[in-house]
């Protein structure tokens, strides 16, 4: 596909360097989140180069910026005429300027500072955008976009207890909204849902997706037994009903062949165990409070991170089909499988790690060897998961960039 010429207008063509600036912060994600993983061993191999703070602040970092430049190019799409081609270049123009000072001072100490500076950029583009006026993906769109502008801050200047459900509430609230506009603005391109029923399921999908995303937050707080078990079917039957609106979807797909229906089947796979079950564990008091220290919560985080990643690799792939105008896979099978049994077997062995760190501190405290390498053996295998997924980002990206056309601007 390499040198093949296709015709783009202007805005076309800031859309795609949106999707390449969004691939491109794939593969340092995958990488971020390899190094981090390294820094776990007993005898971490890069130490003495970097520290393990700086490598999990890189990584974080850029993961959010890896689905902000997704969420921003299909706010691109939904627009239409309301964003003009000048505004848009105007966006993209900033954006790569974000992107860059990110980048280079996410290993250090500057997160408040970056935080807030992406907020604030998130609070203009949302001015520019336009009112509220709009459809209901416009509007989930936006709300989503607020949300993480107004947590990506807080997080830092809340208390310390309140840390962690802000942490989470950006991944399972206000990021998650913002995939989940996507999806179904993505729901009558590849399936025979029409635009007026996705319209009609979007609020009813985006409330029970709110209301899990949040109790779920709130577990990460100390709560009354009461409330955790009041709070338990609501968590379950929130994503229950959410995974049913997607599944609706998935069984009714007309002759797509980008692969965004694969891709968005893993977002609520992932959706289903990581924040529906296991969020409906964790949120108990007596298992929370037990586990808050382990891996489990990181590994349910993994899969909320995978949850929007797997969106905005949907988003790609139908897109970048789009505006070649064909319908022709831009990335093939084997990335999808790769990514899809990495995910999901490193995160059963980060279950298996927290399972072991919480035995390991409650009655292993005479053990001969330290917590890091009594968990060595699933560490290993918590690392290949890891490289398996970093495997099937790297041939996203090589099928991605081999596969992308030349493009010709031509004016409107």
């Amino acid at each position: 596909m390499t040198g093949v010429m296709i015709q783009l207008s202007p805005r076309g063509k800031i859309i795609y360097q949106f999707l390449s600036l969004t691939v491109f912060l794939l593969l340092l994600y995958g990488v971020g989140f390899t190094l981090s993983a390294l820094s776990l061993l007993p005898e971490p191999p890069l130490a003495d180069a970097i520290s393990a703070a700086a490598t999990e602040q890189f990584s974080a970092r850029v993961f959010n910026l890896l689905c902000l430049t997704g969420f921003i190019s299909a706010g691109l799409m939904m627009a239409g005429e309301s964003l003009s081609d000048r505004e848009a270049a105007r966006v993209l123009r900033a954006w790569y300027a974000l992107v860059a000072l990110a980048a280079v001072l996410s290993p250090f100490e500057f997160g408040l500072l970056l935080d807030g500076v992406t907020a604030l950029a998130l609070l203009i583009i949302l001015l520019k955008s336009g009112g509220a006026a709009g459809s209901s993906f416009k509007r989930i769109w936006r709300l989503s976009l607020l949300l993480i502008a107004a947590s990506l801050p807080a997080a830092h200047i809340a208390p310390s207890a309140m840390g962690p459900a802000l942490v989470a509430f950006q991944r399972q609230a206000a990021f998650a909204l913002g995939a989940l506009s996507i999806v179904f603005w993505l729901m009558p391109r590849y399936s025979a849902v029409g635009r007026e029923k996705a319209l009609e399921s979007l609020p009813i999908a985006a409330l029970l997706l709110l209301l899990g995303g949040s109790l779920i937050s709130l577990g990460r707080i100390p709560l009354p037994a009461l409330i955790g078990l009041g709070a338990t079917p609501l968590i379950i039957l929130s994503y229950i009903i959410l995974a049913n609106h997607l599944a609706r979807s998935l069984r009714d797909r007309h002759e797509n062949a980008s692969l965004a229906t694969h891709w968005i089947a893993l977002a609520a796979l992932c959706w289903l165990a990581g924040a529906g079950v296991l969020g409906a564990l964790l949120i108990q008091s007596d298992i929370g409070g037990a586990l808050a220290d382990t891996d489990i919560s990181a590994a349910q985080d993994w899969l909320g991170d995978w949850c929007i990643a797997a969106v905005v690799l949907a988003f790609i792939n139908e897109t970048a089909t789009s505006l070649r105008g064909d319908n022709r896979r831009v990335t093939g099978y084997v990335p999808l499988w790769l990514i899809a049994f990495g995910v999901g077997s490193s995160f059963i062995a980060q279950l298996c790690r927290g399972v072991a760190q919480f035995y390991l501190r409650e009655f292993g405290a005479d053990a001969p060897l330290s917590e890091a390498e009594l968990l060595l053996p699933i560490t290993v295998v918590w690392l290949i998961g890891l490289l398996v997924v970093a495997t099937g980002i790297v041939v996203y990206a090589l099928g991605y960039f081999a596969r992308r056309p030349k493009i010709r601007v031509v004016e409107r």
